[in-house]
C-alpha cells in the first residue's frame, strides 16, 4: 500500500529532479586554436624552492615577471620569476600562514596594484571560514629578498556550507572577488562584492554555476579529480577569462554589459593545453600577448617548468 500511495509523488519528484538537471546541463565546450598557439614554449624554473607550485600571477610593478607560491603547508613566501623561468627573488609575508594557499591574483587600483592570495583550500571541509590575503604589490628591483608586514585579511564563509576552492578571479573593473568551488559535481561561482570587509566575516554570494568542468554520474574517482577547478585569471581589461582544471583551459570573452558571473555561465572555448604533471596554475601576461601555466611537479625530476602559449594576434591591453 505504501508503495502505491507514494509512487505518484516519487514520480513527480524524480521528474522534477530530471527536469532541473536537464536545465542545468553544461553545454559542451568547443576547442579553439585560432587565438593562441598549440605548442607552448617551455622553460625550466630556476628556483629550487618552487617545488609544489599552486598559483601564478603576472606582476604589474615588476614587468615581465610572475609571482608564484607553493601549496598547503609551505612557507609564507612568494617567489618572483621571469617569463623564461629565471630568478631567485623571494617575498616574505609576515603575520600570516600558508594553511592551504591555492591561487593568486594581481589587480591594479589607480597607480598601485594589489596581490591577492587565496587561502581557500579545504580538502576535508574542516574549516568554516576561509581567508584571502591582500596587500600592496612591492617593486622588487634587483633585491633578492623583501618582507611585507602590512597585509589585510578578508575572512569569509560560504552561504551553503563548507567548500574546497582553488580558483579566485579578481574583476579589475569592479574589484569584486570571485571564487569557484572545486570538489562538487557542479562548480559553484561565489562573489565577494567590493569593498570586502577586513573587520568581520564576509558571506560570499552564490552567483551561478560554472559552464565547464562538470562531473557526470558515470565518472570514476580519477576522472572526477581531473575535473577539479584549480586556477583562473582575468585579463587586465576585464574582457577575457581563463579557468583551468587538470585537463583543460577554458576561455570566455565577455560581451558588452555582461558580468563575470554571466560570462562564466555561457559555454566556454577550450584553449590549447599540453597537459602537465599536476599542473594547477594559469595566468595571462600583463600585455595579454600570452598565457602561462606552471607545473606543481616535474615529469622525471624535481624540476618545475613554465609553459608559455603565445597569442596569434596582438590584443589591446591596459597594463602599461
Amino acid at each position: 500500500m505504501r508503495i502505491r500511495f507514494y509512487l505518484p509523488i516519487m514520480f513527480v519528484i524524480v521528474f522534477m529532479s530530471c527536469d532541473e538537471k536537464k536545465h542545468r546541463e553544461v553545454q559542451l565546450p568547443i576547442s579553439d586554436s585560432s587565438l593562441f598557439v598549440n605548442t607552448p614554449m617551455k622553460y625550466w624554473v630556476e628556483n629550487p624552492e618552487i617545488d609544489e607550485a599552486s598559483g601564478i600571477a603576472a606582476s604589474y610593478q615588476n614587468p615581465h615577471k610572475f609571482w608564484v607560491h607553493n601549496d598547503s603547508g609551505g612557507d609564507n613566501v612568494l617567489f618572483l620569476i621571469g617569463a623564461n623561468g629565471s630568478g631567485l627573488q623571494k617575498l616574505i609575508l609576515e603575520g600570516i600562514d600558508n594553511r592551504d594557499w591555492e591561487d593568486i591574483a594581481v589587480a591594479r587600483n589607480g597607480t598601485s596594484s594589489y596581490i591577492y592570495i587565496a587561502d581557500t583550500g579545504d580538502n576535508f571541509k574542516w574549516h568554516s571560514t576561509k581567508f584571502i590575503y591582500r596587500f600592496q604589490e612591492p617593486v622588487m628591483g634587483e633585491k633578492s629578498q623583501m618582507t611585507v608586514n602590512h597585509i589585510e585579511t578578508i575572512e569569509f564563509e560560504y552561504p551553503d556550507g563548507r567548500k574546497d576552492a582553488e580558483c579566485i578571479l579578481i574583476d579589475p573593473l569592479s574589484k569584486d572577488i570571485f571564487i569557484i568551488s572545486n570538489r562538487e559535481a557542479e562548480k559553484h561561482i561565489y562573489r565577494l562584492k567590493y569593498p570586502q570587509s577586513t573587520q568581520k566575516v564576509n558571506t560570499a554570494e552564490l552567483v551561478g554555476i560554472l559552464n565547464a568542468s562538470k562531473e557526470k554520474p558515470t565518472d570514476d574517482k580519477a576522472s572526477r579529480q581531473d575535473l577539479f577547478v584549480t586556477s583562473g585569471s582575468i585579463s587586465n581589461t576585464g574582457e577575457e577569462i581563463i579557468v583551468k582544471n587538470y585537463k583543460n583551459i577554458f576561455y570566455w570573452k565577455k560581451t558588452q554589459n555582461e558580468t563575470i558571473a554571466q560570462a562564466l555561465q555561457r559555454p566556454a572555448l577550450i584553449l590549447p593545453y599540453d597537459v602537465e604533471s599536476q599542473g594547477e596554475a594559469v595566468s595571462f601576461s600583463q600585455d595579454l600577448s600570452e598565457y602561462y601555466t606552471i607545473t606543481e611537479k616535474g615529469h622525471r625530476s624535481n624540476s618545475v617548468y613554465l609553459s608559455c602559449y603565445k597569442r596569434k594576434n596582438k590584443p589591446h591591453s591596459n597594463s602599461f
